[in-house]
């Protein structure tokens, strides 16, 4: 694997064997880095059509980055560090003059539980919970309580989730918009 750290100078290389697991190939990106976090890392299969970024954050997103890297002629696979998780976005539609609550799911990508702990970036969105427990593989939800707007407007708001066992931060960033059409 070839990684880059977001731009278009490789930062290390890390050799593995075809039976590696995730917990192996992060061992050794680490030794190869010699410092810092990584939350996960992004790649692009060449093979298909589509040319989407895919994430591999734990062991069963290894499965399917690995066959990848496999299918390529030369064994190489270029990688881009993710020293954060990837911004999630929402759009939440508002009546005006009335007070709403409103659920947003958000998925735990690993294969443990984890608890987030919960801010949001303004006094327009307030926080049912000050903390989510999210089962392994599982969506959790997150309940925001809006209060009454008399003038139509969008707003961005952003709700951090805060990894109770590490640094990593995950954001939610949500448009609200308030409007008579909602």
């Amino acid at each position: 694997f070839v990684a880059f750290g977001g731009g278009t100078t490789s930062v290390a290389t890390v050799n593995v064997t075809k039976e590696e697991t995730w917990e192996g190939f992060n061992v050794k990106l680490q030794g190869a880095l010699g410092a810092g976090k990584v939350y996960g890392v992004a790649y692009v299969d060449p093979g298909e059509a589509e040319k989407k970024a895919k994430i591999c954050r734990n062991a069963g997103e290894w499965v399917d980055c690995m066959a990848c890297m496999l299918r390529e002629s030369d064994r190489e696979l270029e990688i881009d560090l993710l020293d954060q998780p990837p911004v999630k976005p929402y759009r939440l539609s508002l009546k005006l003059n009335k007070k709403e609550k409103k659920k947003i799911s958000y998925p735990n990508p690993y294969e443990r539980e984890v608890t987030f702990e919960l801010s949001a970036s303004t006094e327009h969105a307030v926080l049912k919970e000050k903390s989510v427990t999210i089962p392994k593989g599982e969506k959790g939800p997150i309940i925001l309580s809006f209060p009454p707007v008399s003038e139509p407007r969008t707003e961005t708001i952003i709700v951090g989730l805060h990894e109770k066992d590490s640094d990593f931060t995950h954001t939610v960033k949500i448009i609200a918009a308030w409007s008579t059409d909602a």
